[in-house]
């Protein structure tokens, strides 16, 4: 074989070992990696070498933990400890596999397969006059199988929906060879079907741990007639969470993507602006021309939606007349397309400016949840709480930078986005503490009625978690689906409810 595509290389080893979370990145940072790194990396060029890999791996008692585009926020790539599986870890980078196979314009479906990354399959389908609709924060090097395997979400929801909506097939090299559909025509999906539990139901949401998703079949659309953006500044947070809830119930007229930002995190947006904040031109603006409205808006209290549109030229506009109807409803003023584009690309930044704040002594994160309509309000204020109470109790330099951030909207409620940044000068180990603050912020958005996660996953990061969100009945059954597919474990990567097994056939937590 091709030599140059297996690798033993520490730093190919310690990229594929880790993924983007703060320890991750601090780890590499400081170079005292304290995770257990592959023993080799390998890059396959298709499905035959897969298949060819998995047989490898079976017959010498390996360990295969797939590999996409590393950007992982939950420990899902890292090596389980040799004390739970000693085995040979081999790190399967999928990034040769990115060809687009096939696409059908009449049907509105492409072949595709998993290693492709969201930049190169958004640029490709564009060439063709299509989108596929799936813009996560992370598409410049997340792949289409790591959102499968992650069960992912992407910003303009709203619109196209999550992945589970985006994908139709799922082909998967498992422990006992290709698991896919077979197909009597070329160039077609099984699309809506009901004949008994597919590849992609199993998949989603699997994280690794029943086998490498090779390829995909997904859901394109043409490209949106008309694309804008909206900003709607609005008094304060309770305004703006009224207001994206109005947003919500609109149906096909509901914008492709809303997002609102609180008060921190705008004034956050402010303050990187190349040019001075644009705040006090809105005041100014306010006092010239409705003055009753001034006294209802402060720099510390103000939030910020941002609105992405896309459609016919007819939707976006009556998307726009509804969006202004509401906002003059709740006591908002539209602030202009230029706020609402940087608003939208101020997510893409946040984390190179987290990598970015490292270098002066700044450790953050963010993690998300769903959280019901009727939770929202209790579960963004007690998780704010507790990261305040943790950080002080702590006696930790300075205070730290608490922000959130909504994004999909659904009918029974929203995605929430928390952002947490601390001073680490002087502390000894930061990165430990930080993760101890950030479990504890979990546990409270768990205890308030909020979810493990809206669309990153479990990995071994929260999988100390899973049984209070599942009851035994549950991990029983599908510990015994994964068993039954993948008998020796081959694909032991352990995340989610997988990391509680052990080869004895007991159960612990373990990572």
């Amino acid at each position: 074989g091709d030599e140059s595509r297996i690798s033993l290389r520490q730093a190919d080893r310690a990229r594929h070992g880790t993924g983007h979370t703060q320890e991750d990145m601090y780890d590499l940072r400081t170079g005292l990696i304290r995770f257990r790194l592959p023993d080799a990396v390998v890059w396959p060029e298709n499905e035959g070498e897969v298949q060819a890999l998995v047989s490898l791996a079976s017959q010498n008692d390996w360990c295969l933990i797939p590999f996409g585009g590393g950007t992982n926020v939950t420990h899902s790539t890292h090596c389980p400890h040799k004390e739970i599986d000693p085995r040979q870890m081999i790190s399967v980078d999928m990034k040769l596999m990115r060809r687009v196979i096939w696409v059908n314009e009449e049907d509105g479906v492409a072949y595709v397969e998993a290693g492709i990354t969201g930049l190169e399959l958004i640029r490709h389908m564009e060439k063709l006059g299509f989108t596929i609709g799936h813009e996560p924060d992370s598409y410049e090097f997340s792949t289409l199988g790591g959102w499968i395997a992650t069960k992912a979400s992407g910003m303009k929801q709203n619109k196209y929906g999550n992945i589970e909506d985006i994908v139709r097939e799922v082909n998967v090299v498992g422990a006992k060879g290709l698991m896919s559909h077979k197909h009597k025509m070329e160039m077609t999906s099984v699309g809506r079907s009901s004949a008994g539990v597919d590849m992609k139901s199993l998949m989603l949401g699997s994280e690794g741990c029943f086998g490498i998703i090779v390829s995909a079949v997904i859901k394109i659309w043409p490209l949106a007639e008309s694309r804008s953006h909206e900003s709607v500044l609005l008094p304060n947070f309770g305004a703006g969470l009224r207001y994206v809830k109005g947003l919500s119930k609109m149906r096909s007229l509901k914008p492709a993507s809303v997002r609102l930002l609180d008060n921190e995190q705008f004034r956050l947006g402010q303050a990187l602006r190349a040019s001075p904040s644009r705040f006090q031109s809105f005041r100014n603006l306010v006092s010239k021309n409705i003055g009753y409205y001034i006294g209802n808006f402060s720099e510390r209290s103000v939030v910020c939606a941002t609105i992405t549109f896309e459609g016919t030229s007819e939707e976006v506009k009556m998307q726009k007349r509804s969006v202004r109807e509401l906002a003059s409803m709740h006591g908002g003023i539209l602030a202009g397309s230029t706020v609402g584009k940087a608003g939208y690309d101020l997510t893409f930044a946040i984390a190179y400016l987290r990598d970015f704040a490292l270098n002066y002594n700044i450790l953050g994160e963010s993690f998300e949840t769903f959280v019901p309509w009727s939770k929202l309000t209790r579960v963004i204020e007690a998780t704010k709480r507790k990261i305040y109470s943790e950080h002080k109790r702590r006696a930790l330099p300075g205070a730290p930078f608490v922000c959130s951030r909504v994004t999909q909207l659904y009918d029974d409620g929203v995605c929430v986005y928390f952002y947490f940044c601390m001073n680490i000068c002087g502390v000894g180990e930061p990165s430990d503490i930080f993760a101890e603050i950030e479990r504890s912020a979990r546990q409270e958005i768990l205890d308030n009625g909020g979810s493990l996660s809206h669309h990153h996953g479990l990995g071994k990061l929260r999988s100390a978690f899973v049984r209070q969100i599942y009851s035994q009945g549950h991990v029983d059954s599908i510990i015994a689906v994964k068993e039954a597919l993948d008998p020796i474990n081959v694909f032991g990567a352990r995340n989610g409810m997988f990391s509680i097994i052990t080869k004895d056939g007991n159960q612990t937590v373990g990572s």
